[in-house]
């Protein structure tokens, strides 16, 4: 746990120095700094760290060295036909193109880190208030599966996210849709990403608010409907079978507090920046989905393409309220976010080690 704190100290380090010391600031490079942090610890890691780490290296990029390209490019037809028995064919084009110019699986480990983590850097550089807080909030929330564990859904969300979120600003249909036909190659998920192009400039009320906040307990008690439409669009059937203990409690919970709190404050956010209208509404895609999880956790890949937003949201919240209220309200989302990851107590290890 020790290398993410003094992570998460450097990039507090960075923000002190580049963002609030006026002889120094520079937005840009702060966000290159920290990106450059998490781009080294994704992909030097040791391949012991992350669920799937050992698991892509053996089942997917090792089979892909052996592929020929007629087999890759025959995986497309067969995919778009629905008759691939292999996992999503571009992936494996991604791998085998990697293939051409290194077979050394920690370059690859290196190659997926740059491909989410620089655009995720000029996401945040280019929408978030705070950038701090925003790459705080991934050091505690989200790099748990965007930097050491997902490899497929990871570069899909690049695309569709934190490339294609420049799109649906500048009411670019097509290429966003050319955008989630890539990622759906690379993972079926990415298709529950598509809604959001037609709901993010959804105009956001204290009614519409509150009514949203009152449908959940109904999709709630209606998940496993839910949860088979879902299947069906995206094609996972595993994500049927319902886990004993299944569910994301922490995570739902800390979803809800931060629905309630923009309830109350939306009027003051949007006023300073309209633009937070398409988080708040991807906050409510992620609130809505997230009763999913309480059949399978796997569902929480389709919630995570919406909870992203948080890291754009969450300041427009702090800076919602006053002057003195705010350094508060800062130092307490500060505190809790360390408290919250010191308990998860993750562990860390190099290649080398």
């Amino acid at each position: 746990m020790s290398i993410y704190l003094f992570n998460i100290a450097l990039i507090i380090l960075y923000g002190i120095v580049f963002l609030y010391t006026p002889k120094f600031r520079n937005r840009k490079l702060f966000c290159a700094m920290a990106s450059l942090n998490w781009i080294l610890l994704s992909g030097l890691r040791h391949i012991s760290i992350g669920a799937d780490t050992y698991v892509y290296k053996v089942y997917s990029f090792e089979i892909s060295r052996k592929l020929t390209w007629y087999e890759i490019f025959n995986s497309f037809c067969l995919f778009f036909k629905g008759e691939s028995l292999i996992m999503e064919p571009g992936y494996r084009m991604l791998e085998r193109v990697t293939q051409i110019f290194t077979t050394n699986y920690q370059v690859y480990l290196i190659v997926i880190a740059i491909i989410f983590t620089v655009p995720l850097g000029k996401w945040i550089y280019k929408n978030s208030r705070e950038p701090l807080i925003s790459f705080l909030l991934y050091s505690v929330l989200f790099y748990s599966f965007f930097a050491i564990t997902g490899h497929r859904q990871t570069i899909a969300t690049a695309l569709v996210v934190l490339i294609g979120y420049e799109r649906i600003k500048k009411k670019q249909l097509f290429a966003f849709l050319g955008l989630v036909v890539v990622a759906f190659t690379i993972h079926k998920s990415a298709i529950a990403f598509l809604p959001f192009y037609f709901l993010a400039n959804k105009k956001i009320t204290k009614n519409y608010l509150i009514t949203m906040l009152a449908i959940f307990p109904v999709i709630f008690f209606f998940r496993f409907q839910l949860m088979s439409l879902l299947v069906n669009i995206v094609g996972y059937e595993v994500y049927l079978f319902e886990y004993e203990g299944a569910g994301t409690w922490t995570f739902t919970l800390i979803l809800l507090l931060v629905f309630g709190v923009t309830v109350w404050k939306h009027k003051t956010m949007l006023s300073n920046n309209p633009q937070v209208i398409h988080s708040i509404n991807a906050l409510i895609l992620a609130v809505f989905l997230t009763p999913l999880t309480f059949i399978n956790p796997n569902a929480m890949r389709a919630v995570q393409y919406y909870s992203l937003f948080l890291m754009l949201l969450t300041p427009d919240i702090i800076l919602s309220f006053n002057k003195k209220e705010r350094v508060i309200v800062y130092y307490v989302a500060t505190g809790l976010l360390l408290l919250l990851f010191i308990r998860n107590n993750p562990s860390y290890l190099f290649y080398w080690q």
